[in-house]
């Protein structure tokens, strides 16, 4: 990985030591760049949506010092009656909001899905003529049935607005499995690919000057996405987007290899590998990431737990020179369920903040307090090998102990102290002798540190 560092190799005076301390990011780090735009999702065209929502939104996420929101422009809204019938209540609310935010000094990432009835390919019995709700019974999800039609809407939406966009996302989430909300079709990928073929072209049309996004991936689904430059999208797009959550894990938590699809570290790393091995160099967009503070959720964090993860965040992603984007999920609760899906947003529905919102406003203005990075050193005393470190104060460490000729491999966890350090006793040292120690914060923080203990 590029974010990897070797540290020299030192001789300490009691004991030879190799250390090497790796560390993905801190908010302190020489030369990590953040990612050029850095934002937050909303839903302000959302029907229950009122004009003052939208400012207060808007003028939320400015506030939290964003230069970037995303937001979804529902096709099926947008050209409603017709082709080329479009919908001026849309329009207008679409105009007030990205002319809202280039007033702010933010730009936008418009993700334009869902087909309008006389556009989708749903089947008759769905669509029923179009009378009625067609858009409660999930005609949207269907692809269109000719796609240079949402090719001619995608170029109206770029040349409308042309640069007050940072990007054009090409639909939402096509590639999920066991969900035909956003994407209903028997060859998902197949059907996406001709989609995102039929777009690019017309949306440059409009205004070349605006980067048409492909992929828009639910996690990081890099079969997904090998499918698709199986299927020739390659030249298709200036960019390719993804959705990498960690679940409740925290941002440095790499989790198990085998499961890097649900990751974001691995899962952005695995993704790019794709780009890498298909020929791709163009910039690798995250258009949603974040954590849900829902109680009725396997993904569950604390407030307190959110709050650092958005802290923690925008350091490591800033590690990734390839990443264009960092965009939060999202500024404010859909809702007042209990489940994850209403309750990712830094704000409550009444608008009320959780600390993650002050944790964003703190971190994209480059004043949060640096966290203490996490450090390992192995040191002999009294024919005991003992473990030396730093980490953040009241954190836990977990030290794993691994590779030795004489002992099996194990692990033990230590609480930091209030000064941010910490030590354990690892055993007799001739025993320990060529053993392996890597240390890990539980929470997932901000790096993880190993050294090798002297023979």
């Amino acid at each position: 990985m590029s974010c990897l560092r070797l540290c020299r190799a030192r001789r300490l005076a009691a004991v030879v030591v190799v250390a090497v301390v790796c560390l993905f990011a801190t908010a302190a780090s020489a030369g990590a760049a953040a990612p050029e735009y850095r934002g937050v999702q909303l839903h302000s065209l959302w029907a229950d949506s009122s004009e003052a929502d939208m400012d207060r939104e808007l003028d939320l996420a400015r506030a939290a010092n964003a230069n970037v929101v995303r937001i979804d422009v529902v096709w099926g809204s947008l050209e409603t009656d017709g082709k080329g019938r479009y919908s001026s209540w849309y329009v207008n609310k679409l105009d007030r909001f990205v002319d809202g935010a280039d007033a702010r000094g933010m730009k936008v990432i418009a993700t334009l899905w869902s087909s309008p009835c006389w556009a989708s390919s749903a089947p008759a019995s769905l669509k029923q003529g179009c009378e009625g709700a067609w858009w409660d019974r999930n005609v949207g999800a269907y692809p269109p049935s000719d796609a240079a039609d949402y090719g001619d809407a995608a170029q109206f939406v770029t040349a409308r607005y042309g640069t007050k966009l940072a990007a054009l996302e090409v639909w939402n989430e096509p590639n999920l499995k066991d969900s035909d909300h956003f994407w209903k079709t028997a060859d998902k990928a197949g059907d996406y690919a001709k989609l995102l073929k039929a777009a690019y072209p017309r949306a440059k049309a409009g205004n070349a000057a605006v980067p048409v996004l492909g992929g828009a991936l639910a996690f990081a689904d890099r079969p997904f996405l090998d499918a698709l430059y199986a299927n020739g999208i390659k030249g298709y797009h200036d960019g390719i987007s993804v959705h990498p959550y960690n679940e409740a894990r925290g941002p440095a938590d790499r989790w198990k290899a085998e499961w890097k699809q649900y990751t974001l570290l691995p899962g952005i790393e695995w993704i790019r590998a794709g780009q890498v091995a298909a020929g791709d160099p163009k910039p690798l967009w995250v258009t949603e990431f974040g954590w849900s503070t829902g109680t009725a959720s396997g993904w569950q964090v604390s407030e307190a737990q959110q709050a650092a993860f958005v802290r923690d965040s925008f350091p490591l992603l800033g590690e990734y020179p390839y990443l264009k984007s960092a965009v939060l999920y999202n500024l404010r609760n859909k809702g007042n369920d209990t489940g994850h899906e209403d309750n990712f947003g830094l704000l409550n529905r009444d608008y009320t903040p959780k600390p993650a919102y002050t944790a964003l406003r703190e971190t994209l203005s480059g004043k949060s307090a640096p966290r203490r990075r996490l450090t390992l050193r192995i040191r002999r005393r009294g024919g005991l090998s003992v473990a030396y470190g730093a980490a953040p104060k009241r954190s836990r460490v977990r030290l794993s102990v691994s590779g030795c000729r004489r002992l099996r491999s194990r692990r033990v966890t230590v609480v930091v102290s209030r000064r941010g350090t910490f030590q354990r006793r690892l055993g007799r040292s001739p025993r320990l002798g060529g053993c392996k120690i890597t240390a890990r914060l539980q929470s997932g923080g901000l790096g993880v540190a190993s050294a090798r203990v002297g023979v």
